[in-house]
């Protein structure tokens, strides 16, 4: 009789890898579960195309000493990864404020393990999740190496080694010549890199794909989906929620999640301020040359991953930005792949499939999950660049308080 009462009727705004995920576990819970999502589909934002590495062991946070140096540079638009225009508001001020306190090496360290911790349990709740579901998302065990062009950026990413390293992360650093062992295809690259880091136990997979396939598993278990509907706002009573406004009238409800990647605080505040960081991808077809690993150019934010036949290259972080700039920022992407290396996909131009989109950052790089200052309203947002691999950790985590 108690666990009858305790079931609910939970609402989740957003239906990208995060809110399906959160809604995953609230169904194995045995919870009545809404999905709202503005877009027609599941899967039409930052979830569309991402980067599709699964980043157990090399999830690091933007914000770093490291960072601070090369701030002018990036002010001035001189660092190709990186771009920042001048936060139009003042949340885009005090999310910049903050992102800045971030970046001391204590901050860095704490934000770093709780990260490589987020990440880690990641890895065998999405290996549960495809025991139960057999999910067909190109999903493969493909290890990954960052490749650092700089000798003094290699040296410092080797310090932070072994804190990860005793939570169980299997990163190490390794020379050139080790990884062009590891991956042949490191060979014909065009730039000389000082040192890698390798990562054997980071995955891949198609985020699409695979939301897809859960989003049919969740219909057959009594999840209602409301596409191409849009939250207005919030309605409370005495700091409770009793509903929520959309453009297809009054929703009555007294459990919200919101996963609403970088439109979260349109709909609630964030205890942790959220912006917008806007990246950019390429799907390719393979090229002269294969390759399995995934691989990280890490002075230009640059990700090439294979997912089934293609090739898919992620770049960039671009803040405070509007989407007028996106077609320079993709062929920027573009010819600096192609310089960089020719040979991995092939650059046709009517071959190309190009996306940009939005990825909800906080200042730490933390996604924050948990109560927001409305009761009966909770969030689960702020993943930044690593949506997909953390998904599973805080669906997980959220399911939790339900």
């Amino acid at each position: 009789m108690l666990a009858k009462i305790l079931k609910m009727h939970i609402h989740i705004i957003g239906a990208g890898v995060v809110g399906l995920t959160t809604a995953y576990y609230l169904c194995k819970k045995g919870h009545k579960v809404t999905i709202i999502e503005k877009e027609h589909d599941v899967a039409c934002g930052a979830s569309f195309a991402n980067g599709g590495q699964l980043s157990y062991c090399f999830s690091d946070p933007l914000g770093k000493p490291s960072l601070l140096p090369k701030l002018l540079n990036i002010a001035l638009n001189r660092d190709l990864g990186i771009r920042f225009n001048l936060p139009p508001n003042y949340n885009s001020l005090k999310w910049l404020k903050h992102f800045a306190a971030n970046c001391t090496r204590k901050k860095h360290n704490q934000n770093q393990l709780q990260l490589a911790e987020l990440s880690l349990s990641s890895m065998s709740l999405l290996q549960e999740i495809k025991d139960h579901l057999n999910l067909k998302f190109d999903h493969q065990r493909s290890s990954k190496i960052a490749l650092f062009e700089k000798e003094k950026d290699f040296k410092n990413e080797i310090k932070y080694l072994k804190l990860k390293q005793n939570l169980g992360n299997d990163n190490r650093a390794i020379s050139i010549e080790e990884a062009i062992s590891l991956e042949p295809a490191i060979g014909t690259l065009n730039n000389r890199y000082a040192g890698a880091i390798f990562s054997e136990s980071d995955e891949a997979g198609d985020t699409l794909l695979f939301c897809r396939g859960l989003k049919d598993w969740l219909i057959e278990n009594g999840t209602n989906f409301h596409f191409k509907t849009y939250v207005k706002g919030l309605k409370n009573n005495n700091s409770k929620v009793v509903g929520l406004t959309t453009d297809e009238g009054f929703i009555e409800t007294e459990k919200i999640i919101v996963c609403g990647g970088s439109s979260t605080e349109n709909i609630v505040e964030s205890p942790s301020p959220i912006t917008p960081a806007r990246g950019y991808s390429l799907t390719l077809p393979r090229g002269k040359v294969s390759f399995d690993m995934s691989l990280t150019l890490s002075d230009q934010k640059v990700l090439f991953t294979k997912l089934g036949k293609k090739i898919r290259i992620t770049g960039f972080a671009d803040f405070f930005q509007n989407n007028t700039n996106d077609h320079k920022r993709i062929q920027e992407l573009i010819e600096l792949a192609q310089r960089v290396a020719p040979d991995l996909a092939d650059y046709n131009p009517v071959k190309i499939d190009s996306w940009s989109g939005d990825r909800p950052l906080t200042p730490s790089s933390i996604p924050f999950i948990g109560p927001s200052n409305l009761e009966g309203v909770y969030i689960n947002s702020g993943h930044g660049f690593y949506g997909w691999t953390l998904s599973f950790a805080s669906g997980k985590i959220i399911s939790n308080y339900f």
